[in-house]
């Protein structure tokens, strides 16, 4: 008993002290899409063990505004690093898909080793539905919103405000994949499908993120920042 109290107290100075130290990120500007402005080079599935990985979402402020780590199954975890083109440099992508344990929602995070667009961390929260992954959450270096309908708030940032006096900062414009159906994203990472044509969801946004988010059956797009039409 006393050594379970003495490990929790130095995971939470562990997680105190990573916290106060956490990096800044940095301002995105305009409407982004990270996937669609980098070219795959090449992919690495990664052996992460079960508490490589528990610790890995325990220090992520990102995915933690998504879920906790003790509602991940981790037997259905998978980390892939991409090696990526961006404006003619060499960068890599840490991607990680997680099934959480109601068997109803996958997470998703990548993490680029430097900003594409001003991006660091994109997640999202995925509902599955009989075929279809419904975007329920998304989050864009630690800002998360919340998608109770596919939105269709702006097309610019020019929809989302504009500076009044100097004052009041200008809205952005984020879009996001609302649904994906599983059987026209597993067309483009026949890898992702078993040979009784299941199509496995956590392998397809680890295996071919950039692939699967060309398929998607609609768009929409919100506003974060200032917005005068509310949150």
């Amino acid at each position: 008993m006393r050594r379970r109290v003495v490990l929790s107290v130095l995971v939470l100075l562990l997680v105190g002290a990573y916290v106060a130290s956490y990096p800044k990120y940095p301002e995105v500007r305009g409407c982004v899409n990270p996937f669609a402005v980098v070219k795959p080079v090449s992919v690495t599935q990664e052996n992460w063990s079960s508490v490589h990985v528990f610790f890995k979402l325990l220090m992520s402020r990102d995915f933690r505004k998504m879920a906790k780590p003790w509602d991940v199954d981790y037997s259905r975890v998978k980390v892939a690093k991409h090696v990526l083109e961006y404006k003619g440099e060499k960068i890599t992508m840490t991607a990680i898909a997680i099934s959480l344990k109601d068997k109803k929602h996958i997470v998703t995070l990548y993490e680029f080793s430097k900003p594409v667009q001003g991006v660091k961390v994109i997640t999202y929260e995925y509902q599955i539905t009989d075929s279809k992954l419904k975007a329920v959450k998304m989050g864009i270096n630690g800002e998360v919103r919340t998608l109770s309908s596919c939105k269709h708030e702006c097309q610019s940032d020019s929809d989302c405000g504009s500076l009044i006096d100097g004052i009041l900062p200008s809205g952005k414009c984020n879009h996001y994949c609302c649904e994906f159906n599983l059987a026209a994203a597993a067309a483009c990472c026949i890898a992702c499908v078993g040979p009784g044509g299941e199509v496995n969801p956590i392998c397809l946004f680890v295996a071919c993120p950039l692939c699967i988010y060309s398929s998607c059956e609609e768009w929409g797009s919100y506003c974060s920042g200032w917005n005068p039409a509310g949150p």
